[in-house]
């Protein structure tokens, strides 16, 4: 009975060794649960930023995406900046703008089920899902080694038809995989992930590359630029309700709508389009899908 038992263990572990590839297992949900928002904004970071980059040939697209705690974190969670080229979005204390060269727009919610956190959510990973397009699918472990700073270890997602859909500038087709390399510290914080496409015929191109610029004790100072104070009142009409907004002066307005198809007038009548504009004391009718 022993020499079948110890039989059988051998062959579970040759089977766990064959399901991991080679060096030692790491679960892609450990790694996840290491790198949620806010478990990188503890323990003394107080803020943090991802780079991104797409790579197609000779072309590329990189864009930043910069991590704090807000000071009301109860009610706002987290600030955050995305930048690409001169463009920012910034969500701040619960404020949205959008930020072009030296236009800054002030965004505000028609939608009234739309929350400050709702909106900024798909930045952050404050829960398990994949957020990442190219983290979509199950990712199952290749291999991994370590040394006394970085373990590196990778993953690869069969890809499918929706992730095909889903990641449209790497031009994925079923049948090929996305093989993700990652580069932790021994508490499993990501500083790294490269992303190669495997495709059918065996060639392979790296499409993307994710870097986590670690980990900083102090918050950026660029939030201190933000126009500062309440100046001029908004009136938004949404059939027989109105919602009143206060901006500071000086900036340009948008709306919006979360999705819902709402167009925007400066009349009850729903002639004359709202164009986004600098602020002032105005009142804008929300035309819905539903009228």
């Amino acid at each position: 009975m022993k020499k079948i038992l110890s039989a059988a263990l051998i062959i579970a572990t040759a089977l766990a060794l064959v399901s991991c590839g080679s060096g030692r297992s790491i679960p892609i949900e450990v790694v996840k649960r290491a790198n949620l928002t806010g478990t990188l904004l503890s323990n003394g970071s107080k803020s943090y930023t991802e780079e991104v980059t797409y790579f197609d040939g000779d072309e590329h697209i990189s864009y930043k995406l910069y991590f704090e705690e807000a000071e009301n974190a109860t009610a706002y969670s987290y600030n955050i900046v995305e930048e690409i080229g001169d463009y920012k979005l910034v969500a701040h204390e619960g404020d949205i703008y959008k930020i072009k060269g030296d236009k800054i727009c002030a965004v505000l919610f028609a939608n009234q089920a739309l929350s400050y956190y709702q909106y900024i959510k798909d930045y952050t990973n404050d829960s398990l899902e994949a957020k990442f397009p190219l983290d979509l699918g199950e990712r199952y472990q290749l291999e991994s080694k370590s040394d006394q700073q970085f373990i590196t270890v990778s993953y690869y997602a069969d890809v499918t038809p929706q992730i095909a859909s889903a990641v449209y500038s790497t031009e994925l087709k079923t049948g090929d995989k996305i093989i993700s390399e990652y580069k932790l510290d021994h508490d499993y914080k990501i500083w790294q992930i490269k992303y190669t496409v495997k495709h059918a015929d065996g060639s392979e191109k790296l499409v993307a590359q994710r870097f986590f610029l670690h980990y900083v004790d102090k918050k950026a100072e660029f939030f201190s630029s933000l126009p500062d104070g309440d100046d001029v009142k908004i009136t938004l009409v949404i059939g027989e309700r109105s919602y009143e907004y206060e901006v500071p002066s000086g900036v340009y307005v948008e709306f919006e709508g979360g999705g819902l198809g709402y167009e925007y007038f400066t009349d009850k009548t729903f002639t004359e389009k709202y164009e986004v504009s600098l602020a002032k004391e105005m009142t804008v009718y929300v035309k819905t899908n539903f009228d």
